[in-house]
């Protein structure tokens, strides 16, 4: 058997030895959460269940895990999805704006109309404005 919860009123966790307000765990079901947080679920404490789940479809109010309705759910998955796009287009600024540098240094024609400066450009304001739309 395996115990879960928390010993310092902070920090859940599985213990072998029971204490107050411990949940106890079958070694099988302990197994199968380890499982599942090996795949990216979260185990957290839920109506007085332990459970794993996507944290998409839950979320912690002043300590309480509750369910997300579909709508909630989608909003916090569309949230996180920008949060990353965020990320992704900030490194890629930063490559092109080496890039740029380099242009200025070593001027010469992309092809036959256009800079190496002016595609770099290009690239950025695409960017720049798909960074300012996932930002509202």
């Amino acid at each position: 058997m395996k115990y879960y919860g928390t010993k310092n009123n902070k920090d859940y966790g599985f213990y072998q030895e029971s204490f107050d307000n411990a949940i106890e765990l079958t070694d099988e079901y302990w197994t199968e959460l380890l499982n599942q947080q090996s795949i990216g679920k979260r185990i957290i404490l839920c109506e007085g269940q332990v459970i794993a789940v996507d944290e998409t479809e839950y979320a912690e109010e002043n300590g309480v895990w509750k369910k997300l309705s579909a709508d909630e759910a989608r909003v916090k998955q569309l949230s996180i999805q920008n949060a990353i796009r965020k990320e992704e287009i900030k490194t890629q600024l930063e490559e092109l704006d080496k890039k740029r540098i380099r242009a200025l240094a070593e001027p010469s024609l992309k092809n036959e109309d256009t800079t190496w400066l002016e595609y770099y450009n290009s690239q950025i304001t695409a960017l720049r404005s798909e960074l300012t739309n996932i930002s509202q």
